[in-house]
């Protein structure tokens, strides 16, 4: 069965601002009542996390009576350093350049690890054209996140698109979807 998980990640957010920030977005989710204040264990791998609150259907558009029932059901807000990603298998990069769409080349894993590690950008180049970014600025399909600040909403139905462009204009920053199953 599994736990099915949603992550606004910010690809914008410093470290120095993600906890601000974070907690911003937390008080703006309680206030709206789509998650509770009150902190309880209802994420995975964390002491603390928000279930949702008596209007959670307005991130989803949709209510569902199961969502409630579920101890996993809850709000993880992630202020530190963090790829996001589905959890499930391959994938593939696609060149903001030229829109080339390809699996992984060399040295994709040393970008990744310069960027978790804090050790620079992770500067890749496009196989295709040589264009050169950093990791966090390559599309992924599936997508992925690379970010200081992440709202991992946990067996929650799917967000909607105007809820994550919310987040992303409350916070001021370009904001990415990412999903999966454990």
């Amino acid at each position: 069965m599994g736990d099915w998980f949603q992550t606004v990640s910010d690809r914008d957010a410093t470290e120095s601002e993600s906890q601000e920030l974070g907690a911003a977005i937390h008080q703006w989710l309680v206030d709206e009542g789509i998650v509770s204040s009150d902190a309880t264990d209802c994420v995975p791998g964390s002491d603390i996390g928000y279930p949702p609150g008596p209007n959670y259907q307005k991130a989803t558009g949709e209510s569902d009576d199961h969502l409630l029932k579920l101890a996993t059901n809850g709000l993880d807000v992630i202020t530190k350093r963090s790829v996001f990603h589905s959890g499930q298998g391959g994938f593939e990069l696609i060149c903001s350049a030229c829109s080339d769409r390809f699996e992984a080349p060399n040295g994709w894993g040393d970008a990744v690890s310069q960027w978790y590690e804090n050790k620079g950008p992770g500067i890749m180049a496009c196989p295709h054209c040589g264009g050169r970014q950093p990791i966090n600025e390559w599309k992924h399909d599936p997508p992925w996140g690379f970010a200081n600040l992440g709202f991992e909403f946990w067996n929650w139905p799917p967000l909607s698109d105007d809820f994550v462009q919310t987040i992303g204009e409350r916070l001021g920053h370009r904001v990415v979807l990412v999903s999966g199953k454990l």
